[in-house]
């Protein structure tokens, strides 16, 4: 029952994202409903059984579209008779500003707007591109000067689309206004708790840009924190192409090397002792990251394929799995189809629960300390998972994708440590971070060297054209299938 309800939401609000199902034909589907609950009083057995389970996930498909339709995707934004005029808006910052290399991106939630003398109370959020100074803070309270605009796909000269509209809508912004003048009304009108947690990543960050020089302090603040744009976009795409850079987004990855990490170091406590200490790890983690939206659900799916590896629950993983993503979508459907970061989550997730174990026996050649072998196969089965995705949406087919990963990843856990090690220290003192710095500075400039090297390979990666949706399934299709047949041999 619960398999029919969870892919019966899913499917829901996967049809619906991408059609919209209203007026005749949401009631057609509702009469198919109908037809189907009231013949399986028809039929006795084993029919009814299956019949009821086809009745059950047909109603879960009719919820998940009647969500997609009260979600923002269809509906019309308040601010939308001031489309393409300059107003003036006064609002609040309610997200930690993201801060580029020669901008920063505001959201503002607006309380009044005003247009031609006039004031009109609306509180929607729009997102605006400000200069980088002055610095403005969550929970600044603002004035600001805009034009709104309507976001729009993006596409780029491979004909590779970004639905950019969809992926504000995720977050609940409507408009977007760029080179706007901002002045500042007020501080400290944000939550306390969001508050307290930006003030402490942004202490961390500071501690790491004081110790460390660039651009490994970036490439560190990425690793722990996903503050990837800080990497400059030279470098960035040096990742890309050496098909690295799900490494520098705070993702159920990151989340995952930082709690396998610690329970693998304590692998000689009790299990549930260990997995306690790596549960504490992920919640420690998320809120020095700033407990973001996309964070926060990384860490509930960690701690959802670390639950279901440590105490030996696989049979109900795909359950839980399951389960744990429609409670994901409930409140916000729109992540399905628009949020690369919650897609990347449920891959990196699934990798963890599903294909890690059945790669791990190939290991065995690798020694166990230190949880080398699992830890080996975990890297491995992730990068499975994620790296058509990563092509889907990157337009690269890294060629040296495969020994780049090899010669990084297995030393990802350890500089995720010292560095972790090195930003606390320097919050007490900077001397005290010294140590722990010098070795952090040797791996990740080990790491920015191999990524630069393989990058600059005139064969390291192919531009591929873009490819639909359905052909990225299929490839999926064929690496779960495979996976299937490995582990029945195994």
């Amino acid at each position: 029952m619960i398999p029919a309800i969870t892919f019966g939401f899913i499917s829901g609000i996967l049809i619906a994202s991408f059609f919209h199902i209203s007026g005749v034909y949401f009631y057609a589907f509702f009469g198919l409903v109908l037809v189907c609950f009231l013949y399986r009083y028809k039929v006795d057995g084993d029919d009814r059984k299956r019949l009821t389970l086809v009745t059950v996930f047909l109603i879960f498909i009719l919820v998940g579209v009647l969500r997609v339709n009260i979600s923002n995707l269809y509906s019309v934004s308040k601010l939308s008779e001031f489309e393409d005029k300059k107003v003036e808006v006064v609002g609040v910052v309610v997200a930690e500003p993201d801060v580029r290399e020669k901008n920063t991106k505001l959201t503002i939630k607006t309380e009044e707007v005003i247009f031609k003398g006039s004031v009109k109370n609306i509180q929607e959020k729009i997102l605006v591109t400000v200069p980088i100074y002055p610095e403005h803070s969550y929970g600044d309270r603002v004035s600001a000067s805009v034009v709104l605009t309507k976001p729009t796909l993006i596409e780029s000269e491979d004909g590779r689309v970004f639905d950019y509209e969809g992926y504000l809508k995720v977050r609940g912004i409507w408009y977007t206004s760029r080179y706007s003048s901002v002045e500042l009304i007020s501080t400290g009108n944000g939550n306390s708790i969001k508050t307290l947690l930006f003030k402490t990543k942004r202490a961390f960050t500071d501690s790491i840009n004081n110790i460390l020089p660039e651009p490994q302090s970036s490439l560190l603040a990425g690793l722990l924190l996903g503050t990837k744009q800080s990497l400059g976009k030279e470098i960035l795409t040096e990742f890309q192409r050496t098909g690295t850079s799900h490494i520098v987004v705070l993702s159920g990855y990151n989340i995952a090397i930082v709690a396998e990490s610690i329970m693998n170091a304590l692998n000689f406590l009790p299990k549930n002792v260990s997995f306690s200490f790596g549960a504490a790890g992920i919640i420690l983690f998320t809120m020095l990251s700033g407990a973001g939206a996309s964070g926060v659900r990384a860490a509930i799916m960690v701690l959802v394929a670390l639950f279901a590896k440590r105490f030996n629950r696989d049979y109900k993983a795909n359950r839980v799995l399951g389960f744990t993503i429609v409670l994901m979508l409930a409140p916000n459907p729109l992540l399905l189809v628009f949020d690369p970061s919650f897609q990347l989550s449920v891959l990196a997730t699934i990798g963890l629960i599903f294909v890690s174990p059945i790669l791990e026996p190939y290991f065995k050649g690798v020694t166990e300390k230190f949880g080398l072998r699992e830890i080996l196969a975990t890297t491995i089965a992730t990068q499975i998972t994620v790296l058509p995705f990563l092509i889907y949406n990157t337009g690269l087919l890294s060629l040296v994708s495969i020994p780049v990963n090899v010669l990084i990843l297995s030393t990802i856990p350890l500089t995720m440590f010292l560095g972790f090690i090195t930003g606390i220290f320097g919050l007490v003192n900077f001397y005290l971070s010294v140590i722990p710095a010098f070795f952090t500075f040797g791996l990740l400039w080990y790491q920015l060297k191999i990524v630069h090297v393989g990058s600059a390979l005139s064969f390291g990666a192919i531009n591929l054209s873009a490819f639909s949706p359905i052909f990225l399934i299929i490839i999926y299709g064929v690496i779960f299938i495979g996976l299937y047949k490995i582990k029945k041999k195994v």
